[in-house]
């Protein structure tokens, strides 16, 4: 060994204690491994077990405190997710950790392509996995080549599409424990919740809008299509009758306002109205019977 491997290796020993220098001298000292295990094993050990101490005393205390909070832990505030990266890291957990079933729920009618091949791979796992997905759209979304495509890929590994004119809320349901809603302002974030009455609440609505929906179809299928088309002018008119705006419409019936203004003109001409005004006084004399 050269000096420097030699003053290396007496540090290393020094610091275990079975080695001592004389401050006069320099001369180094050896001695018994007992010695080393009063300098530096004892003491460790001690501090072990003050660590050990402490974290036994943190863990009964928030054991208590679980217990004492116990009744209010349901009625915890939603937690908000205001980023749409941080949103679409939380859906691929709650998918990847699912067990039974994910109910999705989502308006708005065509589906950005973007977003759909952003869950494909996602939803492939579940499906894989034997969990039940059940997704809902609007009518409008069957009119959209990335949204079929979409579905025509997933259906045949077990997922369940239907579609509906509108009127349900924009949610993903984990096994019915966790829900993912939007934010009231209209942002790109989420909030989360695991209130299991506001989690049942949000199942039940869904449950409704599925019993009352139709399942997804090729675009081929021109009778269910003519259903479809019916059904989104009778809830067009349900809204005209209301006096609700074109912007409101086409946001409820899941629709651009140029194609739901074109609608408003057809049916406007179908019946012979004069304005909006003299269409909401016949649509409400007389039952609507489609163009």
């Amino acid at each position: 060994m050269d000096a420097t491997e030699i003053e290396e290796a007496a540090g290393a020993l020094e610091a275990l204690g079975l080695l001592g220098k004389c401050p006069v001298t320099g001369i180094f000292t050896p001695f018994p491994v007992e010695h080393a295990r009063i300098k530096v094993l004892n003491p460790a050990q001690h501090s072990l077990n003050e660590n050990q101490t402490h974290l036994d005393q943190l863990r009964g205390d928030l054991d208590e405190l679980t217990l004492r909070t116990a009744h209010l832990q349901d009625d915890t505030s939603l937690e908000v997710i205001p980023g749409v990266g941080d949103v679409r890291k939380l859906i691929a957990g709650l998918a990847d950790g699912s067990r039974t079933e994910v109910l999705t729920s989502q308006p708005g009618g065509a589906r950005d392509e973007e977003v759909l091949q952003e869950s494909l791979e996602r939803t492939e796992r579940l499906l894989e996995r034997g969990v039940r997905m059940r997704t809902l759209y609007q009518h409008t979304a069957r009119f959209s080549p990335a949204t079929s495509s979409f579905v025509g890929r997933v259906t045949p590994l077990g997922a369940e599409v239907c579609t509906l004119a509108g009127g349900f809320p924009r949610c993903i349901i984990f096994d019915k424990e966790v829900a993912i809603i939007p934010l009231a302002d209209g942002s790109h974030g989420a909030a989360v919740s695991r209130n299991s009455h506001l989690v049942s609440f949000l199942s039940d609505a869904f449950e409704r809008a599925w019993s009352a929906a139709e399942k997804f179809t090729p675009e081929s299928d021109r009778p269910a299509r003519a259903a479809i088309t019916s059904d989104i002018q009778q809830t067009i008119v349900s809204l005209l009758i209301q006096g609700e705006s074109d912007n409101r419409i086409a946001h409820v019936v899941g629709i651009s306002l140029r194609n739901c203004q074109r609608h408003i003109a057809n049916i406007m001409k179908s019946i012979g109205a004069r304005n909006r005004l003299h269409a909401g006084y016949l649509l409400g004399k007389e039952p609507f019977n489609g163009i």
